[in-house]
């Protein structure tokens, strides 16, 4: 689902720049509605097909579910069980059993299925650490998600299984000028008496899962207040998981963080015009990382703040003039665009005039993994003089770009990418 509507944005935007171009041929604005309404269809039919699962998956339940059973044992094993209502119910659970020692069956019963179903969960009931319950830390990344515009982008996969890492096999290829697929080449009969056999080139890739921790303090009175400080906390983790995740798929370092597509070893810098000012940016600049692109279709431009400031001014030099080459939103809930693509604002870019401050992606060539359920534990003893208790969450997640390097094709010195920056211009 998460795709087709990610797919439904793109076509969208593409149509708006269809119709806003003058010179746009009437069929091709026909042929971009037609696949509009293609994917609208699919995503109703998504809708039914996820209800009907739904809808299975809660009457095998009931009907395996045994007279007089407790309510924390008649969770199937494959699905997670909701014990507590709301997220600071289970926090409050979580505090009892470090300042009274007394244990809540049913955070023995997250932590048992935890440990059988995911096979993730380090923290143990003894250790203080217990699994947060899956509906509400599968909310807070869902809630990330769909809060941002690079989140919702991006390639993700939720590991569910025992495992802590993902691995897949890519083709490792680095030009297309004389061979594809890393090694595959063909030839005409008439050219070589003898072809060479040739295969393609593949990698194993690997993505171990990196802990991703947050804290958070709460009074006595958490109880008292728990429907204000469960929305609190929800949004308030919602919030930092997903400004750090973007932050590391821009520019993290993969040293116990995902790597970002700036430190990337497939990222092309294209460098700033001769005599070009600081902290500007010309259409030269864009145009050359637009050419730089492998696949057009699926672009988005990624920049700071402070240089969405500067498309206003931004001109198509035409003699001593100019035109206007930059589309803001001209409806509520439109997205601004430049040479069609959307544009995406993020303050984790760099700052203007330095490398990466503007950026044209692909997000789908960046992989994210993620473990679906967050470890919570508390501590009384970190702020014992101000009465307040002390939450601890981890989030498992890592990423990478999927390419480690740019493609070299044929009568071009110009590598292409799905990752394109600017270069500084100082």
């Amino acid at each position: 689902m998460k795709v087709l509507l990610a797919k439904l944005a793109q076509l969208e935007v593409e149509a708006k720049g269809l119709l806003a171009n003058a010179d746009a041929k009437a069929e091709d604005i026909t042929a971009k509605m037609e696949d509009i309404k293609n994917v609208k269809a699919k995503i109703e039919a998504q809708k039914v097909v996820d209800q009907l699962e739904a809808d299975r998956i809660a009457a095998e339940a009931q009907a395996n579910t045994p007279v007089n059973t407790p309510v924390y044992a008649q969770a199937k094993s494959n699905a997670a069980p909701k014990l507590f209502k709301n997220l600071v119910d289970q926090l409050v659970a979580v505090k009892a059993v470090a300042t009274e020692g007394r244990v809540d069956e049913r955070l023995v019963q997250l932590n048992k299925f935890s440990n059988a179903a995911l096979g993730g969960n380090e923290g143990t009931g003894a250790d203080g650490g217990f699994a947060v319950q899956t509906d509400y830390a599968g909310l807070m990344m869902e809630s990330a998600v769909k809060e941002s515009g690079i989140l919702n982008l991006v390639d993700s996969y939720e590991v569910t299984d025992g495992s802590n890492s993902v691995k897949w096999v890519d083709v490792d290829e680095t030009s297309v000028a004389t061979t594809v697929f890393g090694g595959v080449q063909v030839y005409w009969a008439s050219e070589a008496a003898a072809v060479a056999a040739s295969n393609p080139k593949l990698t194993e890739k690997e993505l171990k899962l990196e802990k991703l921790m947050g804290l958070a303090y709460a009074t006595y009175e958490l109880e008292a207040d728990s429907s204000f400080v469960n929305t609190l906390y929800t949004r308030a983790f919602t919030t930092g998981i997903r400004r750090e995740l973007e932050n590391a798929i821009i520019a993290g370092d993969g040293k116990g963080k995902p790597i970002g597509f700036q430190t990337g070893g497939g990222v092309v810098s294209v460098a700033k015009e001769a005599g070009q000012a600081a902290a500007t940016i010309l259409w030269e600049n864009l145009s050359k990382m637009y050419h730089r692109s492998l696949d057009k279709s699926s672009m988005a431009w990624l920049m700071h703040p402070d240089c969405a400031e500067q498309l206003d001014f931004l001109a198509f030099p035409v003699g001593v003039g100019g035109v206007p080459v930059y589309l803001p939103a001209s409806a509520a809930g439109t997205i601004d665009t430049l040479r069609g693509k959307p544009i995406l604002e993020s303050d984790h870019c760099a700052a203007l005039g330095t490398v990466g401050d503007v950026n044209l992606v692909d997000l789908k060539q960046y992989m994210l993994a993620y473990k679906g359920g967050i470890d919570a534990a508390t501590s009384m003893h970190v702020q014992f003089l101000t009465a307040q208790n002390c939450f601890r969450f981890i989030f498992r997640a890592n990423g990478m770009p999927k390419k480690n390097s740019a493609l070299t094709i044929k009568n071009s010195a110009n590598k292409r990418s799905s990752f394109i920056t600017l270069a500084t211009r100082g």
